[in-house]
């Protein structure tokens, strides 16, 4: 588990893949590498999640050059299908004690979804390696920084409704990643712009190497 806590952790920006059509998956996983982002989250939203997860396993996972997991994992039969494709890791958007208890057996760190204390309070018995603020957008960073007052030592990832404009705000405010999506991924699938892709990708993953720096 630690080399994927560890991965996560040095490369904060969590490219979500939700309803990118799959002749597009690995070539926009591709341009997202280009940019500098080396975590990607397949959703489970997608009917055929598990096979693009075994797609980006097979095309990235064995040299280590992005690791892949699973998102929108809201039941152990998705934790345990995304965990047969091969994620590294697990996302969920609220604390699901079922996903929690397959990744604890099969050892495999979890980014739980939480808003509230009672919610980090719940994830963090559970046994998540990280905390989902979601939807991180509405609460804002204000929330996020209020949040670690009580709980310093807590590690963060600030999902929904996150982008270009709020990414260095949240990370300011002491989210140790970010998951972005629609900022990404929401493209003309029948002509994708992924030359943008790997810009907003490069930019993001600037952001966030600098605002590291700068808690240093």
């Amino acid at each position: 588990m630690k080399d994927v806590t560890d991965h996560l952790r040095a490369h904060p920006i969590m490219a979500i893949l939700r309803g990118v059509p799959a002749p597009q998956v690995l070539p926009l996983a591709q341009a997202l590498l280009a940019g500098g982002v080396r975590s990607l989250e397949v959703a489970f939203t997608d009917a055929d999640a598990a096979p693009k997860i075994a797609e980006l396993v097979d095309a990235f996972a064995r040299d280590g050059s992005a690791f892949v997991g699973a998102g929108t994992v809201t039941t152990a039969e998705r934790a345990e299908a995304a965990l047969a494709a091969g994620a590294a890791f697990l996302v969920t958007p609220h604390v699901a004690s079922a996903v929690n208890a397959v990744a604890r057996e099969r050892g495999v760190p979890v980014v739980c979804g939480a808003a509230t204390p009672t919610e980090i309070a719940q994830a963090r018995e559970q046994g998540a390696a990280f905390i989902k603020l979601f939807p991180a957008g509405p609460l804002g960073p204000g929330y996020l920084r209020a949040l670690l007052g009580p709980y310093p030592d807590l590690e963060v990832f600030a999902v929904g409704g996150v982008g270009r404009d709020n990414a260095r705000a949240f990370l300011e405010a002491g989210a140790i990643g970010l998951g972005v999506g629609g900022a990404l991924t929401s493209l003309d699938w029948d002509a994708p712009d992924l030359d943008s892709v790997t810009r907003l990708a490069r930019e993001l993953s600037a952001i966030a190497a600098n605002a590291t720096r700068g808690r240093t």
